[in-house]
């Protein structure tokens, strides 16, 4: 109770909120708010958005085969985005023009198409795999149609014997037990991008809190504020603060989401949605702030244990492996959630944040697993706050010296 009553203190609430109004009342904090979402996009999505849109209408020439075979591929190629154009009739006239810029590159058919074993095609950038793929698949399909026809199969009847059936993915869900559409690419920018937000704000607090703590030790600030508050409450103040601008931030994002899928989407022609919706929402602030709170109390003790940013940068270098692992597998993760080594990611404290909530995404764990979870979290982030509270208090008033991660830990010793 008397606990309780410490963490609710006025002098606490005064620094919660010079905390709070530190972080929101600048223009860094603004300027994040308002295209926070936009660069999380750029980062994640876009890339794959524009690979499977390709990059345009590519400009390529034909030589060597015959004029009839040329216009019974054009209007395949030309519903793919290819445009066959005529710019010269020998290769040194087309090697040119690739050289010119006037094309993209061009395609050598030597003789009868029905009898070749090969295509070259020939351009001065790099190889472009997904035309590649088209060119392939739509001249491909054609001939082997010819090479079927000329047996004396009907070519309408061939048509229908080489198209494969398309497959459609579903999933059960483990809250109705019916089956439901599965939109995989929506499944995927729904997971990239929330764990890009999640590690892009967890890692961001969790820096400035560990070097305003930083700064207000070198500056001895802190003594003047320690005669006044003790170091727990200045330490659950400083969090706390923080949490409550992060949160502000998260609505202004969810809002603007909102607002982007609504209205502005039909608008730009963009079919993208948020899967799982409300409650996706829902886990990632959940998962966040479990984030949150366990390392930015880690960040806080170790600004406090600091002598400069460069110390800050040796002695935080696990909490950034923790933060940086996830990101790495999240390609592994999405396309095998219930992979042993990813589950066990999702119990190990330091990672269970955003490995889990990348779990929930895909619709792999059962609900015990997520209940586990963040009963694990919660143990861990009274364990991380009990150990930073100790580093906190004894490490605002050592200096002089540059401490190792061991040296600190001997503090946990300490009363």
């Amino acid at each position: 109770m008397a606990t309780i009553t410490r963490i609710l203190s006025k002098k606490l609430t005064r620094i919660i909120g010079m905390e709070f109004r530190l972080t929101s009342a600048n223009k860094a904090f603004v300027i994040i708010t308002l295209i926070g979402p936009f660069l999380i996009v750029a980062v994640s999505v876009l890339p794959s958005l524009l690979a499977m849109r390709g990059s345009g209408t590519a400009k390529l020439a034909v030589t060597g085969t015959q004029e009839e075979f040329v216009r019974e591929i054009t209007p395949a190629l030309e519903n793919s985005g290819v445009q066959l154009v005529h710019v010269g009739e020998t290769e040194e006239e087309l090697r040119k023009a690739v050289l010119e810029g006037e094309i993209d590159g061009y395609l050598v058919i030597p003789g009868n198409p029905l009898e070749i074993e090969s295509i070259e095609y020939i351009t001065s950038g790099g190889t472009n795999f997904q035309l590649l793929g088209t060119i392939q698949g739509i001249i491909g399909n054609i001939i082997v149609t010819r090479r079927l026809a000329r047996e004396g199969l009907d070519p309408s009847r061939v048509g229908f014997i080489m198209r494969q059936p398309q497959i459609i993915t579903k999933r059960v869900s483990r809250q109705s037990g019916q089956t439901e559409n599965q939109d995989f690419m929506t499944i995927m920018f729904t997971g990239i991008s929330f764990t890009m937000l999640i590690y892009m704000t967890v890692l961001l607090y969790s820096q400035s809190i560990a070097r305003s703590v930083l700064t207000e030790k070198t500056s001895k600030t802190v003594e003047i504020m320690l005669s006044s508050v003790n170091a727990k409450e200045l330490l659950f103040g400083k969090i706390l603060g923080k949490a409550i601008a992060s949160l502000l931030q998260y609505a202004v994002w969810i809002v603007m989401a909102l607002i982007f899928l609504r209205i502005l989407k039909p608008l730009v022609n963009l079919n993208l949605s948020i899967a799982g919706g409300a409650e996706s929402i829902l886990y990632l602030v959940v998962f966040f702030l479990l984030a949150f709170f366990l390392y930015s109390s880690a960040y806080a003790a170790l600004g406090a244990a600091s002598e400069d940013e460069q110390h800050l940068g040796q002695l935080s270098w696990p909490m950034i492996f923790f933060l940086v692992l996830p990101m790495v597998m999240v390609g592994a993760i999405a396309t095998n959630p219930g992979a042993p080594f990813v589950v066990a990611l999702s119990f190990f404290p330091m990672t269970a944040p955003i490995v889990m909530f990348q779990r929930v995404i895909m619709g792999s764990p059962a609900g015990y697993e997520i209940l586990i979870c963040i009963v694990i979290l919660f143990i861990s982030i009274l364990g991380m706050i009990i150990f930073s509270a100790k580093i906190f208090r004894i490490g605002l008033l050592m200096t002089g010296k540059r401490f190792s991660l061991k040296e600190i830990l001997r503090w946990l010793k300490y009363r």
